[in-house]
């Protein structure tokens, strides 16, 4: 466990409260009920995509190749639903606990959109990220290795442009989030500890580029979260407190869907 002057490396897809759960189902609900693809229409397209994750803290980083696999619904009218899921292996770097390489680490991005009618260039929805950090082993200076767990809660909004080669930015406020770090694992005296954060803001830019056999999609995304609020735990004779450090995470790849 470290003391509040030290960072706690920590994410959480447990215990998320059940209003959260109500939400990102009632959006999901209305995107699926609402409007139903025509008989012999697809419902999705599939897309696989190679990258790059950056991942740090102020005293720490992480870095990895990543794949990933992409689902997005075609044919639901204004509506659109998005899954993502990426799989990496990072490389973990830090001044005061060493390097550990090759740990696994997987990103799952659930969306559900909706276009203005307006304006239907523009859609906005609600969207459900988690992480997985995998951190087992002992790093170059002996510190043991735990998980790290996240959910967050976002809101995003979406601009397309209109051409058969469209550019699409992405932009998202972070709702709620909970970070989880089973310091457990290093040792059975030490405790788990969950964080929230509230803060935190989430750009992406693509563009679609038409191909003989498909399409190509380059992106990159970043994203910024804030510092967690402080979880206390009280000791004999001292209280320490422990909370999840201010972190940037840039992500770029390419995406291909083929034909």
């Amino acid at each position: 466990m470290f003391p509040i002057s030290h960072k706690i490396r920590c994410l959480s897809v447990s215990d998320a409260p059940h209003i959260v759960s109500l939400c990102a189902a009632s959006v999901l609900m209305g995107a699926t009920v609402s409007v139903q693809a025509e008989p012999g229409q697809a419902w999705g397209a599939w897309q696989v995509s190679a990258g790059w994750q950056d991942y740090s803290e102020p005293q720490m980083s992480l870095k990895g190749p990543e794949l990933g696999v992409h689902w997005q619904s075609l044919n639901l009218g204004p509506y659109t639903l998005e899954a993502d899921a990426h799989l990496g292996l990072q490389n973990y770097s830090s001044a005061q606990s060493g390097r550990l390489d090759s740990l696994l680490n997987v990103d799952t991005y659930l969306r559900a959109l909706r276009a203005s009618t307006a304006q239907p260039q523009w859609q906005y929805g609600l969207a459900l990220h988690s992480h997985a950090n995998f951190f087992r082993g002992t790093t170059s200076l002996g510190f043991g290795g735990y998980d790290r767990l996240s959910t967050q809660v976002w809101l995003p909004v979406r601009w397309h442009s209109a051409s058969a080669a469209p550019w699409t930015v992405d932009a998202a406020w972070l709702l709620w989030g909970e970070h989880v770090s089973r310091l457990s694992q290093v040792n059975t005296r030490l405790q788990d500890v969950t964080n929230q954060q509230r803060k935190g803001v989430f750009l992406q830019i693509s563009k679609t580029i038409p191909t003989d056999s498909g399409e190509m999609e380059p992106y990159a995304r970043w994203t910024w979260v804030d510092k967690s609020d402080v979880h206390w735990e009280i000791l004999p004779g001292q209280a320490r407190g422990n909370y999840e450090p201010r972190n940037n995470r840039l992500q770029v790849g390419l995406k291909w869907r083929i034909r």
